[in-house]
């Protein structure tokens, strides 16, 4: 009966779904003029999979498929994605399908709300109706709508972090019943490393938080793990290098706050990636060759973790020094767009410029979060149960993993931009109102039972009402007031890249000099449209041409091009000029200036040099 009763929410929840996917993508296609164009990391990500596309059509397989190997800032899973969509059979423009990646994993957030929460709850009724509004509380923000539209990874995120929770829910279930199916298993690898495969750097503090919970959960078995691991593993010359590489790890978020000393610097970041790779070696071949006694003495929740998502997400991580890099020039960007991200959630949108809240109408999720938090407190308070089995509930466990994620995010970043946080909100719902709902089902009293229900009603009625308030969905302000261009709407912006595209011959194959992206040129107007011009080219060219970034290491000769491009902010300039006569003389190449266009703005200008074949110098 309670199955049938769940019903009307599952199509409520479903038509919600339909209803912002369709007119979401409709605001995007009829009102951004500039979704030919993505943001700087997009346009970059998008760059290198049409070089990819060009590499496998010319034949060039190992080059067309390294940079997914290769992967040092972002994973490789949205390129991947993005190139396959290069071979899906529409007529939408690579930009459009790009950007509708982000509306599909936030469409794919709502049914794994409801999947997750009918398994936890045990029932498909009350699965319904907390995905439901859950998925209100993901809807109802600021900035999701602007990300639900672009190929940034914010969705993604989402979408991979509430399986890792589930995940391990999931873990901690049945390890308490006394065996981990191998499904389990799989569903941790699947999620755990497809949120590390989303984003590094918020992979590893994921698995940062697992570890913590870990030794809160097993506080016992982990000092049998410290003392067979001092007596056996770190012992001398062992147990000084631990100690110094994980103080050296642990020591850049404070150095960043404490000292001016720049640690962005090459040197510094291949002695980090070195210590750090003779340790992870180390460590591992020593596990490996002791795993029986490992397996006996390690909780068997830290095995599966191990196995399964932290040693294959590290030895990616150490096949390359420049992903190394990538993680300590994350760690070193400070951008204070906020103060903090938990008072990001908790603050009204609004009302502290330094602050900026997230939630249309925050009182949903304030009382929902201290409905939840009573839950908890009622549950350790409640002594049917010894404390040790309650730090051992799975749901108690998934929802530490996902605070102490929060709480190390804030503490070890200076990049405090409020999008950060939008990841956790899907979680958040699922937890929240998973917590919500067992005040309900461990009520011992009808004083209790009553209470409960009364504050779910409460608690959903005001998520609801996100729906109907002053930018909720169902009125008329939403579509009107959310920001859904996130290129925004002025057309002029980008005019400068299309004009320069549209020079290029798509047949004909180039080699370009962007010196926009060089430090001399980071004052000129050009500079934040340069990946802009890169990106625009290569769409105007990778069906038939091509037209590739310059690189010492990439390009050893340019027999395959047609032309040279050199893009600056003035033609001609010495700047670019001299680079371009270095390149020729090193490569023994030859050309000749056949045209030169200054775009409208001004702001850049375009020469092509035709390269001359041997047959024609001769």
């Amino acid at each position: 009966m309670k199955r049938i009763a769940g019903i009307p929410f599952l199509i409520l929840g479903i038509l919600l779904v339909y209803y912002y996917s369709v007119r979401a993508w409709q605001m995007f296609l009829n009102v951004c003029p500039n979704h030919d164009f993505l943001s700087w990391d997009e346009n970059i990500r998008l760059a290198t999979v049409l070089d990819q596309y060009v590499d496998f059509r010319d034949g060039s397989w190992f080059r067309g498929f390294f940079p997914f190997l290769e992967s040092p800032t972002w994973p490789p899973l949205r390129s991947i994605i993005t190139f396959a969509s290069l071979y899906f059979p529409t007529d939408w423009p690579i930009t459009y399908r790009d950007s509708f990646n982000g509306l599909i994993f936030l469409i794919f957030v709502y049914p794994t709300l409801f999947y997750i929460l009918s398994k936890v709850t045990r029932s498909w009724f009350w699965g319904s109706v907390l995905s439901f509004f859950s998925f209100i509380l993901t809807l109802q923000t600021q900035e999701v709508p602007a990300y639900s539209l672009t190929s940034m990874l914010e969705t993604q995120s989402m979408f991979f972090l509430l399986w890792s929770a589930y995940a391990l829910y999931r873990l901690y279930e049945e390890d308490n019943s006394g065996e981990i199916r191998t499904s389990t298993k799989y569903l941790v690898a699947f999620s755990l490393f497809g949120f590390y495969f989303t984003k590094y750097p918020y992979g590893i503090l994921f698995f940062m938080a697992c570890f913590t919970y870990e030794f809160l959960r097993n506080p016992t078995k982990y000092k049998d793990v410290i003392v067979y691991l001092y007596k056996d593993y770190a012992k001398g010359f062992r147990l000084a290098y631990l100690v110094f590489v994980v103080l050296m790890i642990f020591s850049l978020p404070v150095l960043r706050v404490v000292s001016n000393i720049n640690l962005n610097q090459r040197p510094f970041k291949m002695f980090m990636y070195y210590i750090s790779l003779v340790l992870f070696v180390d460590l591992s071949l020593y596990m490996f060759r002791n795993r029986s006694k490992a397996i006996a003495v390690f909780p068997r929740t830290t095995v599966v973790l191990w196995v399964y998502a932290v040693f294959p997400a590290f030895l990616w991580l150490f096949c390359n020094p420049d992903r190394v890099s990538a993680l300590i020039d994350a760690q070193m960007i400070v951008n204070h767009y906020t103060r903090s991200f938990f008072l990001t959630l908790w603050t009204e949108p609004g009302i502290d410029p330094k602050v900026p809240g997230i939630f249309d109408f925050v009182w949903g999720f304030r009382i929902l979060f201290l409905v939840s938090s009573v839950s908890i407190l009622y549950f350790f308070a409640n002594k049917s149960k010894n404390w040790k089995d309650k730090i051992k509930d799975p749901l108690f466990g998934a929802t530490v993993a996902i605070f102490l994620e929060l709480l190390i995010l804030e503490l070890a970043t200076g990049n405090k931009q409020p999008r950060h946080v939008l990841q956790f909100i899907p979680a958040i719902g699922f937890f929240t109102t998973a917590w919500s709902l067992r005040f309900v089902q461990s009520a011992e009293s009808k004083p209790f039972l009553a209470a409960g229900y009364l504050s779910i009603a409460v608690v959903l009625g005001l998520v609801g009402w996100n729906l109907f308030y002053n930018q909720g969905l169902l009125s008329d302000r939403f579509f009107q007031t959310k920001p859904f261009c996130y290129r925004g709407t002025n057309v002029s912006d980008f005019q400068p890249a299309r004009e320069i595209a549209n020079q290029l011959d798509p047949t004909k194959k180039y080699i370009l000099i962007n010196a926009f992206h060089d430090k001399e040129k980071y004052e000129t107007k050009g500079r934040v449209l340069a990946s802009d011009f890169d990106l625009a080219m290569k769409l105007k060219t990778y069906e038939k041409g091509a037209v590739r970034n310059d690189h010492p290491r990439k390009w050893k000769d340019w027999s395959k091009f047609d032309s040279v491009l050199l893009l600056s902010d003035t033609c001609p300039d010495a700047f670019v000029e001299e680079k371009f006569e270095s390149r020729s003389k090193i490569l023994i190449a030859e050309s000749t200036l056949v045209k030169t266009y200054r775009e409208g703005s001004g702001i850049a200008c375009l020469q092509e040099f035709r390269i001359l074949k041997p047959e024609v110098t001769k």
